[in-house]
Parts: C-alpha cells; structure tokens; sequence
C-alpha cells in the first residue's frame, strides 16, 4: 500500500547478508588474479567456476598505494559482476586509469557492502567511525553515489571530512539532505596482488586481539631493528618507506625496546637494539654527537627516563644529568622522570606534575609518577579523569576522546597507566580501550590493497593514519600486556 512505503528511498546496492563462505574467497581471489594477469600481459581470462555472492561487488585497483581506479557492477550473475567491475575500473577516468608501468604491480580488492544503517543527516558525524564505515547518499531522483569506507583513509578524512567529501561527489551540499537517504554500511574485502592468486583480508569490522596479534605486532616491530641494531623511526604503510630518526627518536626507540622485551627478551632484535640504545645513550651523556639526540632539555630527560623504563640501568645518570642542568618545565616529561625515579626525583617535578593537573588532566605520566611515590589521592584524582577520557559510545568506543579520530598511542598509554588502577570505572575503561586498541592492528581485512604487506602487525598512529611509528606499535602491545 502507498502508505506503508519507507519515507526514505533504500539502499541502492545489494548488500552481503552473511560473510564470505571459504569457497567464495577461493573463486573470488582465482577470478581476480586471472584478471590481473589478463591486464598485465592479455593472458586468456578464466574466471573460476564456483559461486560468488548476490551482492554487488565493487573493486578498487592500486599501484605502489595509489588508487587508480573503483568501479561496482550489478550486471550479470555474480561472477561476471565481478569482472565488469574490475574492466571498469581499470579504465576509471577520475583517478587516471591503469598506467602501462603499472601493471604489474597491480592490486585488486573487491568489497561488498554489509549492514546498511539509515543516518540522520544532522548527527550523521557522531555516527560514523572511519575507516570501519563508508557511507552512501541516495536521492529520490539523482543517481546515488557511495564511498567505501578506504577513502577515509586514502584521503585523511575525518567524520565531516568524509561526509563533504560524498557531497562533492553527489554535487549537492549537505544543507539539501534533508529529504534523502543517507546511509553508512561497512564492508567485507579480499585483495589479491599481481603474481599471486593467494586471497589476504576479510572482515574489517571486528577486534582482533590476544597472541595471535601479539605475535604480528612483534614481528613487526622487529622487522624495525637493522643489523647494527638501530630502530627505524616509522615506515609509510603504502610504499614501505623508512624514516631513520625522527621526533626524540631515542625515547621512542627505547619504548620499542621495551616492548620487545616484553614480548620475548630472548630474541635478537631486543639484544641488538637494547645494545645500540645503550651505546647511544652512553656517547650522548659524554657529550658526543649522536644523530636524533634532542637538543631540548625536557626531552632529553625524558628519553633517560624512558631508557630506565626499557631496562637500561641509568638511576644515577639520570639524576646527575638533573643536577647539571636546568629545571624542566614540562609536566609530561617531568612526569616521565618521576615515573621512573620514584622517590629518588627531585620533588620540584613532582609539584610541576601536580600544578599542570588542572589545565591538563589527562595525565598517563603523572598517574604513574604518582603509583612509583604512593601518592594515593593524587592517583585516584587522574586515573578517574583518564578513565572519563576514554570513550564509552561509538564511534570509535575505547579510544581517548582527545582528537577525532582517537590516537592510538594516547589510547595505549592511558590503558597501560590505568591498568593497575581498581576502581570499577578504570577496569571498565581498561577493557574498553584495549577492544578499541585492537581494532586498530593491521591484521586481516585491514591490510587493505593500498598497503604494503609487510605493514602487516602494525599499529597505525590513528585508524586513518598511513604513517606507521614503532612507539605507537609498542605502546599499543605495552598496553595489551599490562
């Protein structure tokens, strides 16, 4: 009856109502390769026999992280819906098509649409978590237009970033919604690589922790450790670029150690780079250059303190290079030093970590600078301030509520500082930040075909960040293992 007809025009493409059957990812990743290999040299196309879903396909194609191509296609039987949309999008004007050098370094991923949830306009930011969603607009009368949920993180985007970006692409502004269909869905990949028929992805919605996890992000951070034993400062997810130093790139250098301490003290990347740290360290307290040593005090302080936290024994050092300096005036390094000096720091630091409570009370550092004094009160007083700091609604539930989208990091930090805490309130946020943090890990359908394999483990810095840095990696197992 026309009065039962939904005010808002539907979803306009066939969404998967189950996830990829084992057989299906088998068909789906033979077909692909096929293809890749069809474009690259015209060898003879044979897609697979099997089945493939009814939902629409839409396949995304990149060389060296770029994307050079996305089309969907409900033409045909599901199989050659698929073919269509790769031939489509191989040839895809707006992103320059398939360049000749490029093929055969080619990647393929087809997603499909699932869970489709009507948004209301007006609040639509609140409710999307990019990186996990894409969303659609879908008018009564205009072609509808969609972004998958990648886009957010090819182009940075943040919620309203994404939201004016299907503006541009639908060429009617967000103030002129308000009679259509909006929509956020998210999605399930498969990516196959030129020279491989093998399938890599899944689900990219879900959590993925304990040791399975563990175990990649250690491989990871090892992989970051060169033979002499210094530790890369970050690597881009896309093309697998190395920074050697960067930002107080001892201090972070030295949370990596501690991870991989924690993870297996037995191994030769911690041996290596426990040894390079210490030797660094050692020429930079002489007064010998050393490359990426700050020249800041308050970070120097701080990357000792740090170095103490990752086994190096550097109590009497620390506290001497105090005394022939002059005072710190930040309260996050401070924090740092009082963290690992305990009652041995100069009480100066410890009033410098309190006085900064007020205007900043998200305070990992000064919580547990305040568990190595005792100070009872002053520690109740932060791990409830960072335990509100940790989202308890979507989007993004768990992450520190301090930038949208949430860092990781900052998320791995307060985990790790309220880990001890016992308040319900804190073993609640603890719970929720470590489900946030593992939804982040490059693991399965997140390694998505824009990325390099061997970010495979990896913690980015933010769920839309390209940009891998080995602290961030470390913190996030630092606080799994808390």
């Amino acid at each position: 009856m026309a009065g039962d007809r939904h005010p808002f025009a539907p979803f306009a493409w066939r969404t998967l109502e189950r996830p990829l059957r084992p057989a299906e990812r088998v068909t789906l990743a033979r077909t692909l390769a096929s293809l890749l290999r069809f474009q690259a040299d015209l060898a003879p196309f044979r897609p697979s026999r099997g089945s493939a879903p009814e939902a629409t396909p839409f396949v995304s194609l990149y060389v060296h992280g770029r994307l050079r191509g996305c089309y969907g296609s409900d033409e045909g039987r599901p199989m050659e819906r698929v073919a269509r949309a790769f031939l489509r999008a191989a040839h895809d004007a707006r992103f320059g098509g398939v360049p000749p050098n490029g093929r055969h370094a080619l990647v393929a991923q087809v997603s499909y649409a699932r869970g489709a949830r009507l948004l209301n306009p007006a609040s639509a930011a609140e409710q999307i978590e990019v990186g996990r969603h894409g969303v659609a607009f879908v008018p009564d009368r205009c072609p509808p237009v969609l972004l998958l949920p990648q886009v957010a993180r090819d182009e940075h985007l943040d919620a309203g970033g994404l939201l004016e970006a299907l503006a541009r692409k639908a060429s009617a502004p967000q103030r002129d919604w308000r009679d259509a269909a909006l929509y956020r869905f998210e999605t399930q990949d498969l990516v196959v690589r030129s020279g491989r028929s093998r399938a890599e992805g899944g689900d990219a919605g879900g959590p993925r922790a304990g040791e399975g996890g563990l175990k990649a992000a250690a491989a990871w951070l090892a992989s970051l450790v060169d033979d002499e034993g210094r530790v890369a400062f970050a690597v881009d997810a896309r093309s697998g670029r190395r920074w050697p130093l960067g930002e107080m790139h001892h201090g972070r250098a030295a949370v990596v150690v501690q991870a991989l301490g924690a993870l297996g003290p037995s191994t030769r990347a911690f041996s290596r780079a426990r040894r390079r740290l210490a030797t660094d360290i050692s020429s930079a307290l002489a007064g010998r250059p050393v490359d990426g040593w700050p020249s800041e005090a308050d970070r120097a302080a701080g990357t000792l303190a740090l170095a103490i936290r990752a086994g190096l024994p550097l109590h009497e050092a620390l506290l001497e290079w105090l005394t022939g300096h002059a005072p710190l005036r930040s309260a996050w390094h401070a924090a740092q030093v009082v963290a690992a000096l305990g009652a041995r720091a100069p009480a100066g630091l410890w009033a410098l970590c309190t006085d900064d409570l007020d205007v900043h009370p998200f305070a990992p550092w000064t919580l547990m600078a305040a568990r190595a004094l005792g100070q009872r009160s002053v520690e109740v007083r932060v791990a409830d301030s960072i335990a509100r700091a940790i989202r308890a609604e979507a989007p993004h539930r768990g992450g520190a509520s301090l930038s949208s989208p949430p860092e990781v990091a900052m998320t791995a930090l307060a985990v790790e500082a309220l880990a001890f805490s016992r308040s319900g309130r804190a073993r609640a946020a603890v719970a929720r930040g470590r489900e946030f943090i593992a939804s982040t890990q490059l693991v399965g359908g997140r390694v998505y075909g824009a990325l390099d394999p061997a970010a495979y483990g990896a913690f980015p810095a933010t769920p839309v960040s390209d940009l891998l840095r080995g602290d961030v990696t470390a913190h996030a197992v630092l606080a799994m293992l808390a």
